[in-house]
């Protein structure tokens, strides 16, 4: 079974879940259902998250932004080894409330920002999901290999873009705004872009290879990650642009 780079999709952690001659398999159809489950609560966390951040002020440290980055990543990592209901959906929570958070705060930056990283987010998405569907675009082993070193260096950049940034006022300035800043988060959108293909093909084979059902609960993860990545690039893409 090929693999996804998005870590939360991995072929030895999906491994796990592989056990012969179960009564109930995964599906496609069970898959969704878990999606919009995950999707639901994280709706719930932003409405709170984007009410939040009028209560507490827009005159919030940067680094405020980079601290619930990791804080997100660390739980994120816990549910990859812990992919059950209550700490998927809890992970979805969390990010939800971190997402309406700065949504909030984008939004009263840049009119009108919000709307069209979500319109971007579900377009891209779908667009993906019918190149995948139609097989337009196949997902070989070649092109596996490809994604993954492109997604592994954006992660090594942004870990160093956070470092820098500490010592480094002024590349902040560079790297989030100007022909840099856009050229980089257009890099960065079209990386995650891509790891949705990587997520459907990974996602179809656990159904081809007959997963146990809770595999739906991984796979649901897993691609929550990636959108949930997709929109904060496009955010970040959008608001370079704007700067």
């Amino acid at each position: 079974m090929d693999t996804s780079s998005n870590p939360a999709l991995s072929d030895n952690a999906f491994k796990r879940y592989d056990v012969i001659g179960q009564e109930k398999t995964m599906s496609v159809g069970g898959t969704l259902l878990k999606v919009t489950l995950a999707f639901f609560v994280l709706l719930l966390g932003a409405a709170w998250g984007w009410t939040l951040a009028p209560q507490l002020g827009f005159a919030i440290p940067w680094w405020t932004f980079w601290v619930g980055s990791f804080v997100s990543l660390a739980v994120g990592f816990w549910a990859v080894f812990n992919a059950n209901p209550l700490n998927v959906l809890l992970y979805a929570a969390l990010q939800g409330i971190y997402l309406g958070f700065i949504s909030n705060i984008f939004s009263a930056l840049y009119d009108g920002i919000v709307v069209q990283a979500i319109l971007l987010t579900l377009t891209i998405t779908l667009g993906m999901l019918f190149l995948y569907a139609t097989g337009l675009v196949k997902v070989t082993r070649k092109l596996y290999s490809v994604i993954l070193i492109a997604t592994v260096g954006v992660l090594i950049y942004l870990v160093a873009e956070f470092f820098l940034s500490l010592f480094l006022p002024g590349f902040t300035n560079v790297v989030l705004s100007g022909p840099w800043g856009i050229v980089i988060a257009a890099i960065i959108v079209l990386i995650a872009s891509l790891n949705l293909l990587l997520d459907f093909d990974t996602i179809n084979r656990g159904v081809e290879n007959k997963l146990g059902k809770k595999a739906e609960w991984y796979a649901a993860f897993g691609l929550m990650v990636t959108l949930i990545w997709l929109y904060v690039s496009i955010l970040r893409l959008l608001a370079a642009t704007r700067r």
